[in-house]
């Protein structure tokens, strides 16, 4: 498996206009020499102005369908393209490829939560979660793993895939299909190496249109929430990948609900002192996860009695 690095990388960030992929993006701009990024979402003005604001300049280079082959002389690149939307992540690679632009790595960052309750969601916020949270995932690695077989994909998927619960209906049940995804995948494509990573609350724009609309009840449960900020996330997933671990977790709190995951019937375990997680999870699932389950349960039947009576 290959290791992980920021150097003499051709990477290619899914969601790069903001938040941690945006940060992602302007790391390997400023911590490499050689690497060559290619960022992309659906709003190519958004992209636009996040390259402007990594590399402090008005000139940009955009891919289209007529790119010439790579110069070497474009460190950063960018190309809007809808992800879920399987032709045109077709597209973006034919792109790619007839600009000599090989992806070595594959970052998955595109994502989003609107939090509510599920009968208060409009069809339409529930199939942008499906699109947004899971397409462009799917779609993504499925052309990559075809046509740049050898590069290291990396998911994005969120703590929430271990423990979801009220409010999440929009979110949570795609990032836990990114988890099952990642445990197939790592059976079919052995040779290539797959990391998936599940972020806990970090600052960014979809942290604050989150907590919007996200109900009493979600916050109650989560608990008093201290987001770190997205270059501190950034760095602790480097970190981690850096260190050859390839499930990912950004916080303590992130850390003990993977090892509440953490079964028998695990598939792999590339996460850090795995063992340690193990043994917690065993304790956990036995003895205290029943009776926060019970806390749960109590705090969700006394919300719905609130709301009655009101």
């Amino acid at each position: 498996m290959p290791g992980y690095s920021l150097e003499n990388q051709v990477v290619l960030i899914a969601g790069g206009s903001q938040g941690l992929g945006k940060e992602f993006a302007r790391r390997y701009y400023k911590e490499s020499e050689k690497s060559t990024i290619i960022v992309v979402s659906r709003s190519r003005q958004k992209l636009h102005q996040a390259v402007r604001d990594i590399t402090g300049t008005e000139n940009t280079v955009e891919l289209t369908t007529d790119a010439k082959p790579h110069d070497g002389r474009s460190r950063i690149m960018y190309m809007a393209c809808d992800l879920s939307v399987y032709d045109e992540v077709e597209k973006l690679y034919n792109v790619l490829l007839a600009g000599t632009l090989v992806p070595t790595q594959v970052l998955m960052c595109a994502g989003g939560s609107h939090p509510g309750l599920f009968k208060d969601l409009t069809g339409a916020q529930l199939e942008l979660g499906v699109r947004v949270n899971y397409l462009t995932c799917l779609n993504l690695a499925h052309v990559a793993v075809r046509r740049s077989p050898l590069c290291h994909l990396v998911f994005f998927s969120s703590e929430t895939a271990f423990f979801p619960f009220i409010g999440y209906t929009q979110y949570a049940p795609l990032k836990q299909s990114i988890k099952s995804l990642v445990a197939i995948l790592r059976q079919e494509c052995q040779y290539q190496r797959i990391s998936c990573v599940y972020p806990g609350n970090f600052k960014s724009e979809g942290y604050e249109l989150e907590n919007e609309t996200k109900p009493t009840i979600t916050q109650a449960i989560e608990g008093s929430s201290h987001p770190i900020s997205c270059e501190k996330c950034c760095t602790r997933i480097i970190r981690s990948l850096s260190a050859g671990y390839d499930d990912v977790i950004t916080d303590f709190i992130g850390w003990v609900l993977m090892s509440t995951d953490m079964g028998l019937n695990k598939q792999s375990t590339r996460s850090f002192a795995w063992f340690a997680q193990w043994l917690l999870g065993i304790l956990a699932n036995l003895v205290i996860i029943p009776i926060y389950m019970l806390i749960c349960a109590f705090q969700i039947r006394q919300w719905h009695q609130n709301r009655s009576k009101n």
